[in-house]
């Protein structure tokens, strides 16, 4: 074999090695793309059954509040003020009274 021949040899063999090198790698790539692929189908089914667990709770929480009658929350409008109401009625009554407690027991060590 000449020279030319054995050296174009070594370039072709040299080649092919590298050409295994990287096919090896793209495997390797490939295979990792498939787990990830496997992991994201994974993920989007599970996001699904927890978006239709979610679309059944709502479904079910707008059927129950169906029933709640409409005339409630200004039931609860009224309530709250009467509530605001009473507040401030104590408030005054209690303010009242404790004057009048301090105002007594000042009469008393003003008079002794």
């Amino acid at each position: 074999m000449s020279s030319a021949s054995a050296e174009w040899v070594g370039k072709l063999q040299e080649s092919l090695t590298e050409i295994k090198v990287s096919s090896a790698k793209v495997d390797e790539k490939l295979e990792q793309l498939m787990l990830g692929m496997q992991k994201l189908d994974a993920a989007l089914e599970d996001m699904k059954n927890i978006t239709s667990n979610q679309e059944t709770r709502l479904q079910l929480l707008e059927a129950h509040c169906s029933r709640i009658p409409p005339a409630l929350g200004e039931d609860f409008a009224v309530i709250k003020s009467q509530l605001a109401m009473y507040r401030k009625v104590s408030w005054m009554i209690i303010s009242v009274v404790t004057g009048l407690v301090i105002k007594t027991l000042f009469d008393l060590v003003s008079i002794t």
